[in-house]
This record gives structure tokens, C-alpha cells and sequence, in this order.
């Protein structure tokens, strides 16, 4: 009595089993590939945002030769108040625009672009003003990169405007200083000696690709990161992200 065999069924000429695997192999290139194209999306996306960091900075640069400093950050009504007063002495204080509302969110696009966007007027006794002579723009704002929030706007990362603006703080000389911050983002401060990083100009953070800010402040050990830290960027970490800024372990 012949044995009895078990035979494989054959689809179209290959096997179920065939099947399975060739599906497998294409499943896993296709894994292999949307992380290639991630990562080369985030590449181009972190060199957009470090080729802008650049730009702010010169923009910053270019206001702080003009009025003397760099401007405030909005966390302190009296700091904003002083420096008014220090940058346009002509201008009488009831001509001082209203800025309740305004943050280290907000500043970026204020102070660079002026009021309106369209800079600051000349007139030494009203620079907010729509006077036809203006000082500035001292920054090119990409429209799309632009979101009013609560009337006032906020600039954000080429990446898009879901998420978190760009924050900017103006250096404090004395330490971190109990400064509040903008939500979870708060100024870096050395991890040695809790020093600010640029204690005598700025800091310009982004969240990155998660649109999200991390809570971490320790640069640039990172002690104190948590996961959405890690591809935040600055304009001190010279391109890279808060992760890849972290040094190493040997």
C-alpha cells in the first residue's frame, strides 16, 4: 500500500509558503526604506532649521548694532519697560504699545519685524508708529512659517506650524535667575555650574520634529532630558540636535 504524501499547495505556480516569504522580504524593504526616508527628511528639515538659525542671529545681531542691545523676551513687563526707555527716549511712555499677551514666543517675529511686520518707524518719538521711514525688517519671515495665536504672531520651524514656535530668551548675566520660560521650554543652563548658556545674548530653541519641547534644561550632558528633548535644537548646538549634541560615552 503505497504511502500517502503531503503535498504543498501551489499558487499560480508558487507556493503559499513561497508567497509568505517573498511578502515578508517586501514588508521589510519597505520598513528599511521609510526609515531611510525619514531620516533623510529629518536631514534636510535640521538643515533648514540650522541654515535659519543663522539668519535670526544675524537678524538679532543687526537689531542689537541699531538700538544698542538685544531685546527683551517679553517675561518681565519691567525689563520690556526698561529697555524702551533706555532705546527711544524721545517716545513718551502713553505711547508704549500694549503688551499683554506677548512671550518668549512671541518675540522673534516682534522685535525682527516690527509691529506691523514692516520694521519700526523712524520717528524717535514714536517708533511703533506707521511712519513711511522705517528701521528694519531685520529678519525675512516665511509667510507659511507664520501662525496668529491669540492675535499675536508666532514663527515656526520649517517643519510646519503644528506644535511649538520657535522660543526665543534673552540671556540672563546672572544664572538661570528663576527665569519662567514659555510653557515646557526653558532656558539651557551649563551643566557644571547651572550657568546660562550665552548668558550675555540669547537663546533660540526649536522643538523639532515632534513639535514638542522637552522639560530638560542641562546643556550639555543632558542629565535631565526626557524623550522629547532629544531632537530639540538651538542656536548654540552648531547644527545638531539636544541628542546628538550630547557628548558620548567612550
Amino acid at each position: 500500500m503505497p504511502v500517502p504524501t503531503t503535498r504543498v499547495r501551489r499558487c499560480g505556480g508558487i507556493s503559499i509558503i513561497e508567497l509568505m516569504l517573498v511578502l515578508m522580504a517586501l514588508m521589510f524593504l519597505a520598513g528599511v526604506g521609510w526609515k531611510a526616508a525619514s531620516a533623510t527628511i529629518a536631514n534636510v528639515n535640521n538643515s533648514r532649521i540650522s541654515a535659519e538659525f543663522g539668519a535670526l542671529n544675524r537678524g538679532l545681531d543687526e537689531f542689537a548694532l541699531r538700538f544698542g542691545e538685544y531685546p527683551p523676551d517679553f517675561h518681565d513687563p519691567i525689563a520690556v519697560t526698561k529697555f524702551l526707555k533706555r532705546r527711544f527716549p524721545k517716545c513718551p511712555w502713553q505711547k508704549y504699545p500694549d503688551f499683554c499677551g506677548y512671550s518668549p514666543a512671541t518675540a522673534l517675529y516682534y522685535w525682527l519685524g516690527g509691529p506691523n511686520g514692516r520694521g519700526f518707524s523712524a520717528n524717535p518719538a514714536n517708533p511703533f508708529d506707521n511712519g513711511a521711514t522705517r528701521i528694519g525688517p531685520f529678519f525675512k519671515f516665511t509667510p507659511d512659517q507664520l501662525k496668529r495665536v491669540d492675535g499675536i504672531m508666532q514663527y515656526y520651524p520649517p517643519r510646519g506650524i503644528d506644535g511649538s514656535p520657535y522660543v526665543y530668551f534673552r540671556g540672563g548675566i546672572k544664572g538661570y535667575d528663576g527665569h519662567p520660560g514659555w510653557q515646557s521650554a526653558r532656558p539651557y543652563c551649563k551643566s557644571a555650574d547651572g550657568s546660562w548658556i550665552n548668558p550675555d545674548s540669547y537663546q533660540i530653541l526649536c522643538p523639532g520634529a515632534d513639535g514638542q519641547f522637552g522639560v530638560g534644561n542641562h546643556f550639555p550632558d543632558g542629565s535631565d532630558y526626557d524623550d522629547a528633548n532629544l531632537d530639540d535644537m538651538a542656536n548654540f548646538t552648531q547644527g545638531d540636535t539636544m541628542w546628538q549634541a550630547k557628548p558620548k560615552s567612550p
